[in-house]
């Protein structure tokens, strides 16, 4: 299978000369989310290394993988979640109608459409509009809400089909999604067959001006080839015929840059091209020193952020992340924060809600579910709607229960209260503040229990007891950067053994006269039935899930059954060599209650 290829020239000026400046490691694509069943097979990671051309100034990744791995049927990215983004969407469909007068015979092309909200707004001012977009359930989504989208990635084919069925387009747009084209040769030579020749090529990218001065290294992920300034465009579209004669500024994903291209000579340009790039000379983007910096600053932040949130998992904390997108997978699989730290990730978008985060997997719920728990610390990765979420009813009522928010980028701040929708309470992140900061933490059990004959919990130490049974939260008892270490059993233990157990079958249904048994359960979950082996109709059930530990001691008979395809380390404190083990296992038969 062809999973991508390693890029050792730039791809828009073809120079050999790339610097490489940041390595953040082997990451998952950001937006393939993964279903239960993915967790028990492999997950492919890919290099995620930046460099920049030293001839053109483009910021690019080093390694491009196969599109097709990216945008299949687990595409996850939806552009209609968030009211700022139709917002931001609607208004620029209007002015752009406005700026160039376009009418109804004009035809508008949107390539890498998504779900049509962009289109959305040209078919209201009265504009035929078509979109392209590669992934599958992105484009059913979009042509149930009546926004005529083909799949496919642009190429000189569908752009013939669009002149033959539409016309040639007057408009093409590409918010978000020209940096991710790997093939430019294709993607122009497709504009010379469907862009009209007064047409406007438009781009909408976040800038690398902002994502280096905000640290926003969380944007940076495999979908993204590529990191835009002006300089390198200027120069690309000058060998291509074309030229950008206007360059407009949005605060849409933590600052973009709006790009308007068109052929040679059609358009007066504006003075906005030679201040960002005079800009982009003042702020030394080009130079290795500032991009080296930014690597260190990088370093420096998941420093800080690993220690905040260990800091405050020491404290007992309970946190989850508010919602899903893909800049916070990178964040979650540079950091290595995994479920122990993230319990769950909060989400609005239904093609999500159900699904595991890549690499990480931590499991992702309806959003609407999130005051059902009791959460101290809620992360908000798409801090670049921080504003928005933070506003909405449940994350009101959240703060109202005593909840805080993190919010991580640019720099790391703890947000705790929102005053008549104007104030916000923020205290930034530091060694000396982490007091404050982790004051008033609650402390939670999580056991699922089942009816009435189940254990009592002790809230306090996250431990349950019955029939001298012990059912434990195993907690690390160190964490740094490198990970965590957990100890299972300080006591002597004779015999370590793996078992995996597939869904519906069942283990054990006897006791030991000798054996103390302890069993960690590294994944699935567990229903376990618990008598005397006096007594068998005082049967005890319990659900045991990944992360604990039950202590079993001599005479408990025990029965597991996997609610799921489960995996766990089982200890004996006596031997299981030769006939040792046969001769003190009784096996018994428990009802299943």
């Amino acid at each position: 299978m062809n999973f991508g290829k390693k890029l050792d020239r730039c791809r828009m000026c073809n120079s050999s000369e790339l610097y490489e400046f940041l390595d953040l490691g082997f990451l998952p694509p950001a937006d393939k989310i993964l279903t239960k069943s993915d967790l028990y097979n492999p997950e492919i990671h890919f290099p995620l290394k930046v460099a920049q051309c030293s001839f053109c100034g483009l910021t690019q990744l080093l390694y491009v993988v196969n599109p097709e791995l990216l945008y299949g049927e687990t595409y996850s990215y939806e552009s209609s979640i968030t009211e700022t983004g139709k917002k931001h969407f609607f208004e620029m469909a209007e002015n752009l109608c406005k700026r160039f007068n376009l009418n109804s015979s004009d035809l508008v092309v949107d390539i890498g459409s998504n779900v049509g909200i962009l289109l959305e707004s040209f078919k209201k001012n009265g504009l035929r509009i078509i979109g392209i977009d590669a992934a599958p359930r992105i484009v059913e989504i979009a042509n149930q809400l009546g926004i005529e989208t083909w799949r496919g990635f642009i190429n000189k084919e569908i752009a013939q089909k669009i002149v033959n069925e539409k016309g040639k387009a007057k408009i093409v747009t590409a918010t978000n999604v020209f940096a991710h084209i790997d093939n430019k040769k294709e993607l122009m030579d497709s504009l010379r067959i469907f862009l009209d020749d007064k047409g406007i090529f438009v781009i909408e990218v976040p800038y690398f001006v902002d994502l280096i001065e905000q640290l926003e290294y969380d944007t940076i992920y495999l979908d993204h080839l590529e990191y835009l300034s002006i300089k390198p465009l200027v120069s690309f579209f000058k060998n291509n015929n074309m030229e950008v004669f206007d360059v407009e500024k949005y605060s849409i994903h933590g600052n973009s840059i709006r790009v308007f291209v068109s052929w040679k000579g059609n358009y007066k340009k504006s003075r906005n091209v030679e201040n960002f790039l005079e800009l982009e000379e003042e702020k030394r983007i080009y130079e290795k020193e500032t991009l080296d910096k930014f690597a260190r600053m990088v370093k420096q932040h998941k420093k800080d952020f690993l220690e905040l949130i260990h800091n405050l998992k020491k404290q007992g904390g309970k946190i989850i992340g508010i919602s899903a997108p893909a800049k916070g997978n990178t964040l979650l699989n540079y950091c290595k924060l995994h479920e122990y730290f993230i319990d769950y990730m909060a989400e609005k978008s239904s093609i999500k809600i159900g699904y595991f985060t890549p690499g990480m997997h931590i499991p992702i719920i309806d959003e609407e579910k999130l005051l059902d728990d009791k959460i101290d610390y809620g992360i908000i990765f798409a801090w670049n709607f921080a504003d928005e979420i933070m506003r909405n009813p449940i994350s009101q009522e959240f703060l109202k229960r005593g909840g805080k928010f993190i919010i991580p980028i640019p720099e790391i701040k703890i947000i705790d209260r929102i005053e008549n929708f104007e104030k916000i309470g923020v205290t930034k992140f530091s060694k000396k503040n982490f007091a404050q900061i982790s004051s008033g933490n609650r402390n939670y059990a999580k056991f699922s229990i089942e009816n009435n004959n189940s254990f009592n919990m002790s809230l306090e130490n996250n431990i349950m007891e019955s029939f001298g049974v012990k059912i434990e939260k195993i907690n690390p008892v160190h964490i740094d950067e490198r990970g965590i270490i957990s100890d299972l059993v300080n006591e002597p233990i004779n015999n370590v053994g793996l078992i995996t157990t597939e869904k519906d079958c069942v283990r054990g249904c006897h006791y030991h006269k000798k054996s103390k048994q302890y069993s960690y359960i590294l994944s699935g979950k567990f229903e376990v039935l618990l008598a005397s082996y006096d007594n068998l109709n005082n049967i005890k059930k319990v659900l045991l899930n990944a992360g604990e530990l039950i202590t079993i001691p001599p005479f408990v008979v025990h029965q597991f059954k996997a609610v799921e395809r489960a995996v766990m380390i089982n200890m004996e404190s006596q031997s299981r060599a030769e006939s040792g083990y046969e001769d003190d296992t009784f096996r018994v038969k428990l009802e299943n209650i």
